[in-house]
């Protein structure tokens, strides 16, 4: 015999079941991204800090590109040309930087507005930079950098990555490997 009373009473079980369940899903989702924020945000603590103007070395030193011509940063694409700029910085050694390009080619593809622009540091030589391009096949400006560009910028490991923002301020910062949906959420700031 059918009884409705105890079939509405096991839909309630199962209901308050499936509550509970996404409840600690949504608990552990939050502590993990908490304790990813609070990682990202200890890493990134020796960068420029954010609302930072950009060191002014960006308008006065020159910087080679890879293709041999000599081109100052800002001359790229003027920070007001542009409602947004990510300058990565990368070493053509750092297994990290390799398995973060398709996440920056996809970035590019999915944000067109915004300038990349990539800095190649601790290289030995040009033909070290020009494989690494090659191989990852990607289509952003790569410029050489020194050790000087390293120490303003506060470059101390790699992958390193800032937005700069048409006013040429940093909006926002971080270090290693490079996702897509980090990159995105980095670049709403």
């Amino acid at each position: 015999m059918y009884n409705g009373k105890t079939a509405i009473n096991r839909m309630k079980l199962e209901h308050n079941k499936l509550t509970k369940r996404v409840i600690k899903w949504s608990v552990q989702a939050l502590i993990i991204t908490a304790i990813f924020i609070a990682i990202s945000a200890f890493l990134a603590r020796n960068m420029l800090s954010t609302q930072q103007q950009v060191p002014s070395f960006i308008n006065q030193t020159n910087v080679k590109l890879i293709s041999g011509n000599q081109l100052s940063l800002a001359n790229l694409k003027d920070w007001s040309e542009s409602p947004q700029h990510l300058i990565y910085f990368f070493a053509p050694w750092c297994t990290i930087c390799a398995f973060s390009q398709p996440s920056l080619e996809a970035f590019g593809m999915a944000k067109p507005n915004v300038q990349i622009m990539m800095v190649a540091l601790d290289w030995e030589n040009e033909e070290q930079v020009t494989n690494f391009k090659a191989k990852h096949q990607f289509d952003f400006p790569v410029l050489l950098g020194n050790q000087t560009l390293k120490q303003q910028w506060q470059v101390d490991a790699y992958p390193s990555y800032y937005f700069v923002n048409a006013q040429g301020r940093v909006t926002s910062k971080d270090r290693g490997l490079v996702t897509l949906p980090g990159l995105i959420a980095r670049s709403m700031y």
